[in-house]
């Protein structure tokens, strides 16, 4: 079956991406990183993002290496695209939620790696292979890493190309909720997925602006400006007082995005 990408909506603005490629463990491929572009780029209503491979006997294989057999040496690097499309994933406006129940490798651990949190099962396991295949990562994937599990963590991950296992994973941060079993992760992921859509829009979106700066070195002048006027902006908005009166009035609140 051909490389596809399953795009569901779920109650409460919960947008499911599911990453289908049964033929080659779910390896990315160029198609698979355009629809995903496409996806993000198309994502009016969207409050939170669920990221899966297809099955629950892995996440994803990484690239498909067999999609590189015609890389030419002066054409643009293969994992170019790979890291403009996972910066859109990691800078959305909108949460994402990685379910990862199973192994998830090289560019398919990248892909987990931008979303905002991860949820796995005793089975997911995260393995970065370049030094194992010859290549040198690209400087944006080996700074993600190293913002999501510090930098000797990073070290460790890409010089020996070794895989954390579930455990491992939770102890350093790679993985933020652990489940006994797929079905249990899921719900859990769901569940985070349907938390995080119930928050304020705004809030969200300037807070995970303000994160993104922060992990990219705090930004320009002109980005720290643009942060200042989102607070301002969720100060003087409805969601701010509609948060403040539900507190007040002991009840749960009704965000709208404004």
């Amino acid at each position: 079956m051909a490389a596809t990408l399953l795009v569901k909506d779920l109650p409460g603005g919960v947008r499911e991406l599911t990453v289908s490629h049964p033929a080659r463990k779910n390896a990315l491929d160029d198609g698979l990183l355009e629809a995903l572009d496409a996806a993000l780029a198309s994502s009016d209503g969207v409050r939170a993002w669920l990221v899966r491979g297809a099955g629950q006997g892995i996440f994803s294989a990484g690239y498909d290496l067999t999609a590189l057999t015609s890389y030419q040496p002066d054409a643009p690097l293969p994992d170019e695209r790979l890291g403009e499309v996972l910066d859109r994933l990691s800078r959305h406006p909108a949460p994402s939620v990685a379910l990862v129940t199973g192994p998830a490798v090289g560019a398919g651990c990248e892909l987990a790696a931008a979303c905002d949190f991860r949820v796995g099962d005793e089975h997911a396991r995260f393995c970065m292979p370049p030094a194992k295949i010859g290549v040198v990562y690209a400087l944006k994937g080996l700074q993600r890493f190293i913002a999501r599990v510090g930098e000797g963590r990073a070290r460790y991950l890409f010089l020996t190309g070794r895989s954390l296992d579930a455990r491992d994973a939770l102890r350093v941060g790679l993985l933020d909720l652990l489940a006994p079993d797929a079905a249990a992760a899921e719900a859990q992921a769901l569940a985070l997925c349907g938390e995080l859509a119930a928050n304020a829009p705004l809030a969200v979106r300037g807070l995970k602006r303000g994160l993104v700066l922060l992990e990219e070195g705090g930004g320009t002048a002109a980005e720290r400006a643009q942060y200042e006027a989102l607070r301002r902006q969720s100060f003087n908005s409805r969601d701010a007082r509609e948060g403040r009166d539900a507190v007040l009035a002991k009840r749960a609140p009704r965000f709208t995005g404004e």
